[in-house]
């Protein structure tokens, strides 16, 4: 379950992700979840460019997807997710989150290619 309860109102600002030690052994900082949530990414290119897809990790400090077209390595990456009922107390929470890209994948066998970024600001969103 990801309870962001305690982390209401303030702004997080992560740096230094964990890094591999040895091969095959992971030191991140923070658990990561295998969650498909729902995802509007803004990256910045020449232009902010958006697309709708799904998380497929997320931590606190970092959230991986997918897109139908590339981008660079510290491009800015703004991003929407809501959180389910089930893992937020009973109803859907909107989070707005701001980083950058830190990973992209070769594209896949479906031409998707796969985009790590970072969390390094995040708020709760009301819905109006």
């Amino acid at each position: 379950m990801v309870d962001l309860r305690a982390v209401r109102g303030h702004r997080r600002d992560h740096r230094g992700q964990g890094r591999m030690k040895m091969a095959g052994v992971e030191n991140r900082r923070h658990r990561r979840y295998s969650l498909a949530l729902p995802l509007k990414v803004r990256v910045k290119m020449q232009d902010w460019t958006e697309a709708e897809t799904s998380t497929r990790d997320l931590a606190a400090a970092g959230v991986y997807f997918s897109l139908a077209q590339p981008c660079e390595i510290g491009s800015a990456v703004e991003f929407d997710l809501t959180l389910p009922p089930e893992v937020s107390q009973g109803n859907p929470v909107r989070i707005r989150c701001r980083g950058k890209v830190v990973r992209v994948e070769r594209p896949d066998d479906s031409g998707k290619i796969g985009i790590g970024a970072t969390i390094e600001e995040y708020d709760f969103v009301k819905d109006v």
